[in-house]
């Protein structure tokens, strides 16, 4: 109040800020982006630690419940990932099925899901229909990747979205129409 009164007095008018919610709400999309995609990258990378045993040693060099630890520690970690990381890609895939169409969401989600699941279903079973071989260190850092993808995309819109509001910003709030007689 003692600045708004101090303007008014020095001759200026005063303006709400009325885009200071819309950038407080940019700011918060902005951080949470930032933690899913450090939460799927620096899990991923630990998953890919779990499974570099897998794929460099030779036939019967790995102990088998040496491998087992691996791929249940590899579950372990991604467990996170689904839950907080790849969960914007689910809520944006149900949107596009509740508004009745088929967007990126849609396949992502669903290719998301179904390697999970059939990764989770070789771990719990490895003689089973879905087969021995996990996926977890592909998954994650499939999502890791479109997350930073996203995050890439999120700060072009919230660049766009700043200078939009630095060109309204400089509009007058009101016109003066004047008429044929120079008048108003």
């Amino acid at each position: 109040a003692d600045v708004l009164s101090a303007l008014q007095a020095a001759g200026y008018r005063a303006t709400p800020d009325v885009a200071a919610p819309a950038r407080a709400l940019r700011r918060q999309e902005r951080r949470q982006a930032l933690w899913r995609l450090f939460v799927a990258g620096f899990l991923g990378m630990q998953v890919m630690m779990m499974a570099t045993p897998a794929y460099v040693a030779g036939a019967g060099e790995l102990a088998p419940d040496l491998d087992q630890l691996l791929r249940w520690a590899s579950w372990v970690l991604t467990l996170p990932v689904m839950a907080f990381s790849a969960m914007p890609f689910f809520v944006g895939a149900g949107r596009q099925l509740r508004a009745g169409r088929l967007g990126m969401e849609v396949p992502v989600a669903l290719g998301i899901a179904v390697t999970f699941i059939a990764s989770s279903g070789a771990l719990f079973d490895p003689g089973g229909a879905f087969g021995r071989e996990v996926y977890f260190d592909s998954l994650t850092m499939f999502i890791a990747l479109l997350l930073l993808a996203r995050w890439f995309e999120l700060g072009a819109r919230h660049r766009a979205a700043e200078a939009l509001e630095a060109v309204a910003d400089g509009l007058p709030m009101a016109a003066e129409r004047l008429l044929d007689g120079g008048g108003s």
